[in-house]
């Protein structure tokens, strides 16, 4: 008698493995290899001029500097070895990213677009949601460009002379609330719109205010003290000292019983009628050695209608793109500026975009601001401006500017619980 065996139960058949999903743009996590951005090394052997170490001696560009090969590592957004070297005196390594922009940045394929948006007139929050970034990304990469970009300006004015007359205003803004008020003092070329150089200057609330307002007022000078009334004649002394260095003669041509070996052609101020403005521009003509032939000032009435035919059309321009490009300083807006410096900051990137990148007329192309001024040859992009990490040297940043770059420009109402730029090698 046989048995018969019983059948095995048929095995529900195993679904298929469901595709891995698409990784998100907007991941905060480390990425892979694959989807970092390469960097492509210059062509030939990359041969740094200085070491980037700020405490070395030959951390300024001078001979007699030597440095040796020290290995080489893999870089995840790198498609080739990166060669290490290190310094012979201070036995410090670097790398060729060492002299990128992106240097000690996990997000280095956002650089550009912040910057591009942040001129665009989006807000920090609106730039990291358009990214899928987190907002203190974004805030950290504009404080990066934006320091950049004061170095940028100041290298393009190196050896250049103003050859023009100039505007000088202030453009009125707030930080933290509306109770603290601030200038920025602006000089631009009368003829190219070009942006020379700006500064700060605190303010002390004015115009018609409730009693409440008032009140609360005289409470916030009382924590904070008043700001000072002479803040807004220092800036523009500090305005009008690194504009005009260039035309100030030379300790040889100072007239001593004779005329000045090489006269220069006269330039002429345009302001408004502050109050402030007459005695910094003599102060100024003192100090620098020029007489008021050299140097002459024109006010211009603030009533005078701002068209093309106003002397101070290019400064009344300028803060017509501050407010429009700039979401920080917009009527009625929740973008403003919570700390001046963060202001200071994207005032240095429109700067370099205002001069550099924007075209001078929108409806006529063909020319920038630094081209007519003969800063530029050429119109550039923030390919070319962001090429190469620009190193910090105290004669490079000029005044107040030094401080910006640091971060050292402190809002009362915060404190002094306020970060600074105290990196030591990612500066």
């Amino acid at each position: 008698m046989s048995t018969r065996r019983p059948c095995p139960k048929a095995e529900p058949e195993k679904p298929a493995p469901a595709p891995k999903p698409a990784p998100d743009p907007g991941h905060r996590g480390r990425r892979s290899s694959a989807l970092a951005p390469v960097i492509r090394l210059s062509a030939g052997r990359f041969r740094p001029a200085h070491c980037p170490n700020r405490d070395c001696s030959f951390y300024e560009v001078k001979s007699g500097w030597r440095y040796t090969l020290w290995g080489s590592y893999q870089a995840p957004c790198c498609s080739k070895p990166l060669p290490r070297f290190r310094c012979t005196y201070c036995r410090r390594t670097f790398t060729p990213r060492t002299f990128s922009v992106t240097y000690w940045l996990h997000r280095n394929d956002l650089f550009s677009l912040i910057a591009r948006m942040a001129v665009g007139g989006a807000g920090i929050r609106q730039i990291a949601r358009s990214l899928g970034v987190s907002h203190s990304t974004v805030a950290r990469h504009l404080t990066r460009v934006g320091r950049h970009c004061l170095l940028f300006h100041r290298s393009l004015l190196q050896d250049h002379v103003p050859n023009e007359d100039l505007d000088v205003d202030g453009f009125e803004t707030f930080e933290f609330s509306q109770f603290f008020p601030c200038h920025y003092n602006l000089a631009l070329g009368q003829e190219s719109w070009f942006l020379y150089h700006f500064t700060d200057s605190p303010l002390r609330r004015k115009g018609t205010m409730t009693p409440e307002q008032a009140q609360r007022r005289a409470e916030l000078e009382t924590q904070f003290g008043r700001p000072d009334p002479k803040a807004v004649r220092q800036g523009i002394e500090e305005l009008l000292r690194v504009v005009l260095a260039p035309l100030a003669p030379k300790v040889g041509e100072r007239k001593t019983g004779g005329p000045i070996l090489a006269p220069r052609p006269p330039l002429t101020l345009h302001t408004d009628e502050h109050k402030s403005y007459p005695p910094a521009i003599r102060s100024v003509r003192q100090e620098l050695g020029l007489t008021p032939a050299m140097l002459r000032h024109v006010p211009t009435p603030s009533t005078d209608p701002r068209t093309r035919g106003n002397a101070l059309f290019p400064a009344n321009l300028a803060d017509l793109l501050l407010r429009h490009c700039g979401a920080d300083h917009r009527r009625e807006t929740i973008a403003y500026d919570k700390r001046i410096q963060g202001g200071l900051e994207r005032a240095a990137l429109f700067t370099v975009w205002r001069n550099a990148i924007k075209w001078r007329r929108e409806n006529h192309p063909g020319e920038t601001a630094a081209m007519v001024a003969g800063v530029l040859t050429r119109r550039i992009g923030w390919r070319e401006v962001l090429a190469r990490r620009l190193f910090p040297r105290e004669r490079s940043l000029p005044g107040r500017w030094w401080l910006y770059y640091w971060r050292r420009v402190k809002t009362a109402a915060l404190g002094e619980n306020q970060t600074e730029n105290r990196a030591r090698f990612a500066f």
